[in-house]
């Protein structure tokens, strides 16, 4: 049997031990006694930590709770696309310079102390496309190298429903340069999600969306070749893997790679 559980308790005791994940994947961290906010599942009586792991290109060991993390790059592939609008492609200075405050606020908005709890990562798919861009791939537009994709991509047609995949509050509403109609949830414990490209977005900023509520449609604006979601998800600062989430036996899973 397993359950989730989130406390906002500081004092941490965990089982010091070395742990070996892949990039953007996850690890799950034995703990005895309370937990911070991290997300924290039990199951068949053990306490597990759920900790997000970053992008990396070369193998990368971090330390955390005194364990030691190895972090192995994967190689996710490439995808190459044509972008015939050359403008955002090589965005002009002033669209530069809107871009980067644009950076600079998601950063502010992802970085602020949140006082919600997750009460699960039982995830649900945003829409119901399939999967047209996955994870980590290194992007190439009009054969130029870009940052790798650290989002999933899933098709749609304009107008169709975009939901939110756990509980949450709506912490941004915008319109950027690249993402196009932009919204930003906070999950709580330190979990965050993002949709790039919505045709419409059907919340204000400070609502309370429930799992499953329609938050947006899909659409096709920002740097788009047609219309789809771009999904991010952060876990711990980190831009993990969204397609983990989504896998049936996700947990089980990953404590079947991390066993006491």
């Amino acid at each position: 049997m397993k359950y989730f559980a989130f406390c906002c308790l500081f004092a941490i005791s965990v089982v010091a031990k070395d742990f070996v994940g892949e990039s953007g994947g996850f690890i799950a961290i034995p703990v005895t006694g309370e937990t911070t906010t991290m997300p924290t599942f039990s199951t068949n009586g053990q306490k597990f930590h759920l900790y997000g792991l970053p992008y990396v290109d070369v193998q990368t060991e971090l330390s955390i709770f005194d364990s030691k993390i190895t972090v192995n790059p994967v190689d996710f592939g490439e995808s190459r696309i044509t972008i015939t609008n050359t403008a955002l492609v090589t965005p002009s200075a002033e669209d530069q310079k809107r871009s980067a405050q644009e950076s600079k606020q998601l950063r502010s908005v992802l970085s602020r102390k949140s006082n919600l709890t997750a009460h699960s990562v039982d995830f649900l798919r945003p829409v119901t496309g399939v999967i047209t861009s996955r994870y980590g791939k290194k992007r190439f537009i009009n054969d130029l190298p870009r940052a790798p994709h650290l989002a999933l991509d899933l098709d749609g047609e304009i107008g169709d429903p975009i939901i939110a995949p756990l509980d949450g509050k709506v912490i941004l509403v915008d319109n950027f340069f690249y993402a196009g109609n932009f919204i930003v949830l906070d999950h709580g414990s330190s979990i965050f999600t993002s949709y790039s490209h919505m045709h419409s977005t059907d919340v204000v900023v400070g609502q309370y969306v429930t799992k499953g509520e329609k938050i947006g449609t899909v659409g096709s604006t920002g740097r788009v070749t047609g219309p789809h979601l771009h999904w991010t998800v952060y876990f711990n600062g980190n831009r993990v893997n969204p397609e983990k989430l989504i896998e049936d036996g996700f947990i089980d899973t990953l404590v079947g790679e991390n066993p006491e």
